[in-house]
C-alpha cells in the first residue's frame, strides 16, 4: 500500500483543528483530498502560507488509515492580489463553493485548470471581476457536461441570427423572428454576447479569457451565465449572495 503521495493542488477550504492544526481541502487533477496539516496555524509555521486559502503548491502527503497528513509542501502561487481585494476574494470563495458542491469522484483535471486561470485574472486584475465570474460559470457548466447548445437557431438553423435569443430552460439558441413572443426564461442578446458565450463553451483553455465585453453586452452576458448555472444546478449559494452584496454596495451612489 502506498504510504506517501506527491500531488499538486490548490487549497479551496481550510478548517481549524485542535489548538494549532488545520484541515485543508486540496483541489487536484484527481479530485479533492482532505489533508491534516499539523501545527500549520502556529505563528511562524513554515507551512502556514502554503496551506492558506487559495494557495497553489506541491504537496507531499503521508497516508495512514485512510487519512492524509501533510509531510511537506512548496508553494507555487499564493495569488497575493486576492488578499487586498474583497470582491475578488468573495468571487474566489464562490468558485470554491461551486467546485466543492459539483465535484464528482471521477478525475476532472480541467476544473483545476479553470480555477487557476480564474484566480490568476482575479489576482492580477487583468479582466473585470464580473467577466471572470461569467466565464467561470459558463465553462464550469461545459466541463460538467451541461453546456447550452449554441450552434444555431433551433428552428431555422441560422448560425448568426440578427436578433439572437438565449433560452435558459431549453439551454439553446433561437432567433426572435422564429419565436416572436418573449418568454420569462429567454434573454434577447446582442450578437456580441452570443459570440462570447460560444467562445467560452468551445475555445481552448489558452484562449478562454482572450476577449472583452463592455457596457450593456457585459451586463447581459453576466446575467445569462449566472441564470444558466443556477437553472442547471438548482442550488443556492451563500457565497454568491455575499458577492452580490459586495458588488452592489461598491456601485451604490455615495
Amino acid at each position: 500500500m502506498q504510504t506517501h503521495l506527491n500531488i499538486r493542488g490548490l487549497v479551496i477550504r481550510e478548517t481549524a483543528l485542535h489548538d494549532a492544526d488545520k484541515l485543508i481541502d486540496l483541489l487536484t487533477e484527481n479530485g479533492i483530498r482532505t489533508v491534516q496539516a499539523k501545527s500549520a496555524r502556529k505563528q511562524g509555521s513554515k507551512y502556514g502560507a502554503v496551506t492558506q486559502l487559495f494557495a497553489y503548491g506541491d504537496f507531499c502527503l503521508r497516508c495512514s488509515s485512510g487519512k492524509y497528513y501533510l509531510d511537506s509542501a512548496v508553494s507555487l502561487n499564493l495569488f497575493y492580489g486576492l488578499r487586498n481585494d474583497l470582491e475578488a476574494l468573495a468571487l474566489a470563495s464562490y468558485f470554491s463553493e461551486l467546485i466543492r458542491r459539483t465535484m464528482t469522484d471521477q478525475p476532472q483535471p480541467q476544473l483545476l485548470r479553470l480555477f487557476l486561470l480564474s484566480l490568476h485574472h482575479l489576482s492580477e486584475h487583468s479582466r473585470p471581476a464580473a467577466l471572470v465570474k461569467s466565464i467561470f460559470e459558463l465553462r464550469l457548466m461545459t466541463e460538467l457536461g451541461v453546456m447550452p447548445d449554441l450552434l444555431c437557431c433551433k428552428e431555422c438553423l441560422t448560425f448568426l441570427p440578427e436578433h439572437p435569443v438565449l433560452r435558459i430552460q431549453q439551454a439553446d439558441l433561437i432567433c426572435r423572428d422564429c419565436n416572436p413572443v418573449p418568454e420569462p426564461d429567454e434573454l434577447d442578446v446582442p450578437q456580441a454576447v452570443l459570440h462570447a458565450a460560444r467562445h467560452v463553451v468551445f475555445s481552448e483553455y489558452n484562449k478562454l479569457f482572450q476577449f472583452r465585453l463592455k457596457g450593456q453586452s457585459a451586463e447581459i452576458f453576466s446575467q445569462y451565465a449566472e441564470r444558466y448555472l443556477l437553472e442547471r444546478l438548482g442550488m443556492n449559494f451563500p457565497t454568491l449572495k455575499f458577492y452580490h452584496q459586495l458588488a452592489d454596495s461598491s456601485i451604490a451612489p455615495q
